[in-house]
């Protein structure tokens, strides 16, 4: 039985994908890589980050200082972003249920909880945040130590290959979720535990277990 739910933030409970395709645009001068066109979204979401960034043109060593300045502009937009329909009405009825509900995220706390206040969601319990975008292995082996969680009581949500990755790695159950940024054919090289498409199916597992 799960009494621990972890979520992701950008994609898994925030509509987020265009906002950070925009930034990327915004940005690519900058950078030197080629800007992403609308007609370009779709096959980008069947690609590894590392793919991605070979057809955009842009070499791996500048992705940490790309993914700072992103997180730096994304703040300025966060008022105008939407919760993912449907979310929030699944997240109030697992928390009845007194389920604890936290975010890993690899955007910036300060960022997700300017959203969550914005929201007023009170929902969740925890927040904790990946150092860069492929350190959330590390920073789900430093959460559960912190908070003496056991694996088996984790279900971690998310939306991405990497997510599920990590999952993998750290050895807890992942539900990949097929509206956030990458396409359901990626996310299922990542095995995740369950694969799902609207976020009642979420309150159907938990409430299943």
């Amino acid at each position: 039985m799960y009494k621990v739910l972890i979520f992701d933030f950008n994609g898994t409970l925030v509509q987020s994908k265009y906002l950070v395709v925009k930034l990327m645009n915004d940005l690519a001068d900058k950078y030197g890589y080629e800007k992403i066109k609308d007609e370009d979204i779709e096959h980008l979401a069947s690609l590894s980050i590392r793919e991605r960034l070979k057809v955009m043109k842009c070499p791996i060593y500048k992705l940490p200082m790309l993914v700072a300045d992103v997180k730096k502009k994304y703040k300025d937009d966060v008022i105008d972003l939407d919760i993912v329909p449907g979310i929030r009405d699944v997240l109030s009825r697992v928390k009845s249920q007194g389920m604890t509900m936290g975010i890993l995220s690899s955007n910036s706390e300060d960022n997700i909880q300017k959203f969550l206040g914005i929201h007023d969601s009170q929902m969740f319990d925890f927040v904790y945040t990946a150092s860069n975008i492929f350190g959330k292995e590390k920073a789900l082996r430093k959460l559960l130590k912190e908070r003496g969680i056991s694996k088996d009581e984790v279900l971690y949500i998310g939306d991405e290959l990497r997510d599920a990755e990590a999952c993998q790695n750290t050895g807890i159950a992942c539900a990949m979720v097929t509206w956030g940024y990458d396409a359901e054919e990626l996310l299922i090289q990542g095995k995740p535990t369950y694969l799902i498409h609207e976020p009642e199916e979420l309150y159907q597992i938990v409430a299943s277990v």
